[in-house]
Formats: C-alpha cells, sequence, structure tokens
C-alpha cells in the first residue's frame, strides 16, 4: 500500500487513539468529562435512562 496522500499515516493515527472504553454522554450529545458535570446529571430531577451502544465506524 503507496502512503498515497498519507492515507497510512492518517490510518496509523486512528489505531493508535487510546481513550476509555466507557464513554458517557448527555440527553443532549454532550460529553461528560469530570466529576462535577456527573454529579449535576444525576442529581437532576429527570429519569435517567442507560443505553448500551456499540458503534463502530
Amino acid at each position: 500500500m503507496h502512503d498515497k496522500n498519507l492515507a497510512r499515516h492518517a490510518c496509523y493515527n486512528l489505531g493508535a487513539y487510546r481513550g476509555p472504553s466507557l464513554y458517557l454522554y448527555t440527553e443532549f450529545g454532550d460529553a461528560i468529562r469530570n466529576r462535577e458535570h456527573l454529579d449535576h446529571v444525576l442529581s437532576a430531577d429527570e429519569q435517567l435512562w442507560i443505553i448500551p451502544a456499540d458503534v463502530h465506524y
């Protein structure tokens, strides 16, 4: 595979990313990135939903 337009380099960088295996989001699609935001979401008077999802792209 020739590295035309740095395609191999881009694929390597995508594969090299290692983050947490569990991601948390609000109902608006905002990522929950710290404990204060999580506490705010958990203390809301709304019903909490946990949706298991596995997305590959």
